[in-house]
């Protein structure tokens, strides 16, 4: 019984972290859009009204009226973590949406985004993973295994609203607010000598500041930085009344572990300074580097951030615009997180990864314009090894492909 309750507290404790979606850092998450996807550098674009969320400053580079923006993207999610050659595996989907809208008149610009900033997304490890089956149970004997699954979805919505101002040519300035209404949800089972039947919420909500700068010095090149401030979160846990017995011992595990229906815990989600430099090389060629840090060691995670590092996102991408109505663009990006392998969330670790995207952009008519993107995410695998007896190792495998489409109407 002692080995039930510590491997479902471990399991609880860490699964109010998870978040599933790949573009980002260990919190915070940036594939927005359908125009991101196809190229993954959109910090200095000024093309699409995406960029209420990239380059919020760069809106008034976009032409008069009102634009609205909407994009859905498909995610299939493949994550596994191997135990000494045994491996258990997720690969729940996920589908992430985002609008956007802009409206510019002369020198001023109005914008508005909701996407998700963070989560947004479901995982399902049918048979168990690292958490439930791992230490408790291997360190009693390789095999000796506990039956349980657990099922978690996560998901923050971030509402944007801000005003962007062109003081000349060159020079753009915005400021936004925005605000994140979080959710995290966890259910599972574990069968031992107490079947265990395990639920329980989090939520909060919080405002946060978004600040931009475009700086135009020629027609050719372009350059937008935006920064985000931490959006402070205490996330409190809600457990519902037992019906039945399997309910009420989840609740007993629970509780021995510190874990109570209206408990509070810090969980910010951490800032951001983000630059990107466009060029165009020809009319019909342009090219666009991105730098993205995340600032996860500044933000309250109660003590967690003293195990992490700072993250960052590194990449290039290539547009080429074949006439008026036709692009295409392919985009890399490279993701470092700042966790170590014995610090990952076995639900969802946090892997550096490669990411490739591709799309185009098509204009049905000069209103109304479309764009499909596909790509790939390839993680770095990881392990590490307890040096127990026998020794344990733990290796961690994701794969993410990733479909989207996006459609934007100019009135």
């Amino acid at each position: 019984m002692k080995k039930v309750f510590t491997c479902a507290g471990g399991l609880l404790l860490s699964f109010a972290f998870v978040s599933v979606v790949y573009a980002g850092a260990i919190d915070n998450k940036t594939n927005w859009s359908a125009e991101y996807i196809r190229t993954l550098n959109r910090n200095a674009a000024t093309d699409f009204a995406d960029i209420a969320a990239y380059n919020p400053a760069g809106t008034v580079k976009l032409q008069d009226g009102f634009i609205i923006n909407g994009s859905v993207q498909y995610l299939k999610k493949d994550y596994k973590n191997n135990i000494n050659g045994t491996s258990f595996e997720s690969d729940e989907p996920s589908v992430v949406p985002g609008v956007f809208g802009v409206y510019n008149k002369d020198k001023w610009a109005i914008f508005g985004a909701v996407t998700v900033v963070a989560g947004g997304g479901k995982v399902d490890f049918s048979q168990g993973n690292w958490r439930t089956i791992g230490a408790s149970n291997f360190l009693g004997g390789i095999g000796t295994y506990v039956s349980s699954n657990l099922e978690g979805e996560s998901h923050y919505l971030g509402y944007t609203l801000g005003a962007a101002y062109e003081v000349n040519d060159i020079f753009s300035f915005s400021v936004g607010i925005r605000y994140v209404d979080a959710y995290k949800e966890l259910k599972g089972t574990v069968d031992a000598a107490a079947d265990a039947a395990l639920y329980f919420e989090q939520e909060d909500d919080g405002w946060g500041g978004i600040f931009g700068v475009n700086i135009a010095p020629n027609d050719k090149f372009n350059i937008g930085m935006r920064y985000e401030t931490k959006t402070n979160l205490d996330l409190e846990t809600f457990i519902p009344t037992p019906t039945n017995a399997a309910e009420g011992t989840g609740v007993a595990l629970l509780n021995g572990q510190g874990i109570f229906n209206g408990q509070s815990y810090a969980r910010d989600l951490p800032g951001l300074v983000a630059l990107g430099v466009s060029y165009w090389l020809s009319p019909q060629l342009r090219i666009e580097t991105n730098y993205t840090q995340y600032l996860n060691t500044h933000a309250d995670w109660g003590g967690a951030e003293d195990l992490v590092n700072d993250g960052y996102d590194v990449g290039i991408s290539i547009e080429y615009h074949f006439n008026d109505s036709l692009l295409a663009s392919v985009g890399y990006m490279h993701t470092t997180l700042g966790v170590g392998p014995g610090e990952m969330l076995p639900e969802n670790p946090e892997l550096d990864a490669n990411t490739i995207g591709a799309g185009i952009a098509y204009a049905i008519t000069e209103k109304f314009h479309t764009n499909l993107s596909i790509g790939n995410t390839f993680y770095e695998d990881d392990s590490f090894t307890l040096q127990s007896t026998p020794p344990i190792t733990v290796e961690y495998e994701k794969n993410v492909f990733f479909l989207a489409l996006g459609a934007e109407y100019r009135f």
